[in-house]
């Protein structure tokens, strides 16, 4: 038997696997180079001096489903240039539960909302993946696509939930069986049941049930209402994390007409004085020298931005494509005044209540731990079988629910978790968990106002694009929000304290027993509220003024520039963001190379993309 000072030694050697881990030469060329800054300069000046039909800026979940796409016949010359880490493939990303570390570490952006008003004028902290594959690295896997309606309302000219279907389920993989007339099959985003119940949410979905909030065995299936509690379905291929990288690039990286830098960061694009991109400037991350480097078009080529809902405008304004006033401001020429750059910044915001349980040794968090240590045999099943309680990011259950009567869909998404939150503000047991050596029993439902109301935006601090934006997130700015979220506290408190727990049943620790008027629970909610990182919107899709891209994405008042990522969505969905997403890249990609499926075309009365007819929707 292995001593218990031997122990603590073997669960670090088990821990060799959360290192990062290289991919191939090609991807962890930009990052390795500079070790030898001469070295990588040439390599960058060869790279430079090819001319590309697309530059991709922005290596995250639209940036690798593009790669992917518009490399694929072999004709097209792409470049892709992201600014964060190559090791996508890295064990700490593959495994599911390893979010416990992702945040705030080297996968990592770190953002900070500053000093939310409505808040308490509170910095809010914002997790974006800084790697290869985005986000889609670091989240927490599910897969959600929100409601028909949430994409009818779009009001966008070929953006209906109609026209959308076909692309959701040309790049899914459902492993999971369900209906196919709303699932695909074929595709690479994989959707699989996460490979772990715990008892408590086993218990959960029983509790809900019994409360009246109905069941629901796919959130993705827009034949019936979003409504019901359930196994939330994840973004996982046998029991591993999918993400954009592993999913896509990992078919492409090594097509000949495909290059893929990393640590490289996009200054700015350029154009002509016709006002058409000619290219752009990028440099190397961690290069004290700065030294530009410029990629280039080649005639009727286009500068494809997907970086997400904080970097795409950036970059745009970084190029002289937002509000005047602003970017004359910062000395920055003006391309096009394009006033909603950078507005319409939407996320899903929440609160959490957590409960101690008297039964001991139920929690996943407390399962993680072993004498104080990391357990190692979770680790090892996760090794040998990838399966078991690393297979789950922690909050894969839960479900939807209408608030007020008189909403035509949910306003509130539950996501309960089989563990005490280690503070309030739900972020804090990701970030502290890794620093907590013995954990209490317990479980947690968070409450996120899944269709909020409320809009903020981004706004550049310096010229310079390594210099991270200012970003106002304008939390519970419309009331609406707060309401939801104010509901979803004495849900979760009715659900947590139901008799139905047994003898999982326990104290309230948060909010605890003092917060009980409505002004109480404001309060704390105010105090602690957190992302769900879901951000979107802020490069608006529409045919209206405030819009920054057409139906097409093309950017209003320059030539050859698109925007393909979550900053076009006009409104957050109703659900995780990841698989929108995708299916925004994967529908720009085909219109892309084929004009006639660009969004008003005539063609698409039926599902052009798996030739059959695409069913009726409901909210």
């Amino acid at each position: 038997m292995t001593s218990s000072r031997q122990f603590p030694i073997f669960a670090l050697l088990l821990l060799g696997l959360l290192r990062p881990t290289p991919t191939d030469a090609t991807t962890m060329a930009g990052a390795a180079a500079l070790n030898n800054i001469p070295a990588a300069h040439a390599y960058e000046e060869k790279v430079a001096r090819e001319s590309y039909d697309y530059i991709i800026a922005g290596g995250g979940l639209a940036g690798c489903v593009l790669a992917e796409r518009l490399s694929q016949d072999g004709t097209k010359k792409v470049l892709l240039l992201e600014a964060g880490r190559p090791d996508y493939n890295a064990n700490i990303i593959r495994i599911p539960a390893g979010i416990l570390r992702l945040f705030r570490s080297v996968y990592d952006w770190q953002h900070e909302s500053k000093g939310e008003k409505e808040c308490n004028g509170r910095n809010i902290f914002l997790q974006r993946g800084k790697v290869l594959g985005g986000s889609s690295c670091t989240n927490v896997c599910l897969h959600h696509r929100g409601s028909a309606m949430d994409y009818d309302e779009w009001q966008v000219p070929g953006w209906t939930s109609a026209e959308v279907l076909p692309y959701f389920k040309k790049s899914e993989r459902d492993m999971t069986g369900q209906d196919p007339a709303y699932h695909g099959k074929d595709g690479e985003w994989v959707m699989e049941n996460v490979r772990y119940q715990n008892p408590l949410s086993k218990k959960f979905l029983e509790v809900g049930a019994a409360a009246g909030l109905g069941t629901n065995d796919d959130f993705n299936n827009w034949s019936r209402p979003q409504d019901g509690v359930g196994r939330f379905h994840v973004s996982q291929s046998g029991g591993e994390r999918c993400s954009g990288a592993s999913a896509f690039l990992s078919k492409c990286r090594s097509r000949k007409n495909l290059i893929i830098r990393t640590g490289t960061m996009v200054k700015r694009i350029n154009f002509d004085s016709k006002k058409t991109a000619t290219g752009v400037s990028y440099d190397l991350m961690g290069d004290d020298t700065s030294k530009p480097f410029e990629a280039s078009l080649k005639m009727g080529g286009e500068v494809l931005v997907s970086a997400g809902a904080i970097a795409s405008p950036q970059i745009l304004m970084c190029s002289g494509i937002g509000p005047a006033e602003h970017l004359e401001e910062l000395a920055i020429p003006v391309v096009a005044d394009v006033p909603g750059v950078g507005q319409n910044l939407q996320d899903h915001p929440a609160a959490v209540v957590s409960f101690k349980t008297p039964k001991k040794g139920i929690s996943v968090t407390s399962k993680l731990r072993l004498l104080g240590f990391t357990n190692p045999f979770p680790i090892l099943r996760w090794m040998f079988f990838k399966s078991g309680m690393l297979t789950s990011t922690g909050c894969d259950h839960g479900g939807f629910v209408k608030t007020n009567g008189d909403e035509a869909q949910a306003d509130l998404q539950l996501r309960f978790l089989a563990a005490k939150a280690l503070g309030p503000d739900g972020m804090t047991t990701f970030t502290q968990f890794r620093n907590t050596k013995r954990l209490e029993d317990g479980y947690s439902l968070q409450s996120i106002a899944v269709r909020p109301k409320s809009k903020g935006c981004v706004r550049l601090v310096s010229s310079n694009a390594h210099v991270k934006p200012m970003i106002d997130c304008g939390y519970l700015s419309d009331s609406d929000d707060l309401t939801t979220l104010r509901e979803g506290i004495k849900l979760c408190r009715n659900l947590a304290q139901s008799p139905e727990w047994g003898e999982c049943l326990g104290d309230e620790v948060y909010p605890g027993k003092l917060v009980q008027t409505d002004d109480d629970i404001d309060e704390y909610i105010r105090n602690t509220l957190h992302t769900s990182n879901a951000l979107t919107g802020t490069c608006k899709m529409g045919i209206d003024s405030d819009c920054v891209v057409g139906p097409d994405l093309r950017v209003r008042g320059v030539n050859g520039v698109r925007v393909v990522d979550s900053s076009i969505f006009p409104n957050i969905p109703g659900g995780q963001t990841g698989t929108p997403t995708v299916m925004v890249a994967e529908r720009a990609s085909a219109f892309i190379t084929n004009p006639k499926l660009a969004p008003g075309s005539t063609s698409i009365v039926v599902d052009e993309v798996l030739k059959q007819p695409v069913p009726r929707a409901v909210a």
